[in-house]
């Protein structure tokens, strides 16, 4: 590699915002790019990959000693206990997910340093929590006051970098959206497995949240331009960013859109007690039909879906209405120079377009 020539390292590089950033950088010839995960891509890519547990210190060393020469890091790993939700609240979730990120960096860390990007979200504002924040949040407002890993790799980083010359952008995007296998939070890939399986039953689209429910999203590829504006924006240097789409999502509205692209009536079930973390691991065998009819990668539902039926009950099973929508300010991105924006129902689309295109879903009938 030219001394001049910058070498991207994208942790987490199979998740929702990972893939995203990778097939981003890996685009451009100008940078070497190179993928962090435990399991191997099933697509192609230029990028070269390195298979790395990062919880494991030793053996993080040992895969990333050949990418000590790295000018820049996207940290984009996560670790998810089982039960999604209530892992959030463990203190070995914090634990876990603050030694990852020390492990990447003493791995990676050298002279030829120069940009660490960080990926946060709106947990920092507790939107986890159950009670509303202030609307919009803004990145100048004082932490919210709880526990969150996300705290504990920003002050890592932080004081890491103060003797250095390496500087840091933290990014907190809304709900993801994105194309990924496995994830632990990927409404779209949720979306389109549980249309696709209604569809073959000749079933509509239960929607189990309240019709009113507001929020905002993020395409992972928008959040993958952001980041790379980042890598050279003085504007950035040592800056946290919320991003989102630009506009609003009313879920139902947009579940609407999307049932009727598959051909599907939309029911709306706000009282109903059925969970799809309980009621879809069963309907293994209808997939499996699906995949041999419709000539699809040969993935099960699980590997396909990871924890994301949690995260869908999460987001939208919930029969009473938010009592403040959990929107951001991206004020501050904008003024720093960043203005991307895409319809959130169009890129729903897209990305289920994409997933269809590349056989992880079957195709609208």
């Amino acid at each position: 590699m030219s001394s001049s020539r910058r070498k991207v390292v994208v942790a987490g590089a199979l998740g929702v915002v990972g893939r995203a950033v990778l097939e981003h950088f890996a685009r451009d010839p100008e940078w070497e790019v190179v993928g962090i995960a435990r399991r191997r891509p099933e697509f192609d890519t230029r990028a070269s990959f390195v298979s790395a547990d990062l919880r494991d210190a030793t053996g993080t060393a040992r895969a990333l000693a050949a990418h000590a020469d790295a000018t820049h890091l996207v940290y984009a790993a996560l670790y998810e206990k089982p039960d999604l939700i209530r892992g959030w609240f463990e203190p070995d979730h914090v634990d876990v997910n603050a030694a990852m990120l020390r492990h990447t960096l003493d791995a990676l860390e050298s002279p030829r340093l120069e940009h660490v990007t960080l990926l946060q979200g709106t947990k920092a504002y507790g939107a986890h929590l159950g009670r509303p924040f202030r609307v919009p949040a803004r990145e100048r407002e004082a932490r919210h006051p709880h526990e969150n890993f996300y705290f504990h790799q920003e002050d890592f980083l932080r004081e890491r970098r103060a003797a250095r010359d390496w500087s840091t952008t933290i990014f907190r995007p809304q709900i993801v959206f994105g194309l990924a296998v496995g994830s632990a939070m990927n409404p779209i890939a949720t979306l389109g497995a549980y249309a696709a399986l209604q569809r073959a039953r000749g079933e509509p689209f239960r929607f189990r949240g309240h019709p009113h429910t507001v929020s905002e999203a993020t395409d992972a590829r928008l959040l993958a331009r952001a980041i790379a504006w980042a890598q050279g924006a003085e504007a950035a240097r040592d800056e946290t960013f919320n991003v989102t789409n630009g506009d609003v999502v009313v879920w139902s509205e947009l579940v609407s859109t999307l049932a009727g692209s598959f051909g599907l009536e939309l029911v709306i079930e706000t009282r109903t007690r059925h969970r799809l973390a309980e009621e879809m691991p069963a309907r293994e065998p209808e997939w499996r039909e699906l995949v041999a009819r419709h000539g699809l990668r040969n993935l099960s539902l699980d590997e396909l879906i990871g924890l994301s039926w949690q995260y869908a009950d999460a987001l939208w099973n919930n029969p009473d209405a938010p009592e403040r929508a959990p929107l951001v300010s991206t004020i501050k991105l904008r003024q720093a120079g960043f203005g991307e924006c895409i319809d959130s129902e169009d890129s729903a689309a897209e990305l289920l377009g994409q997933m269809i295109r590349r056989r992880y879903l079957p195709p609208f009938e």
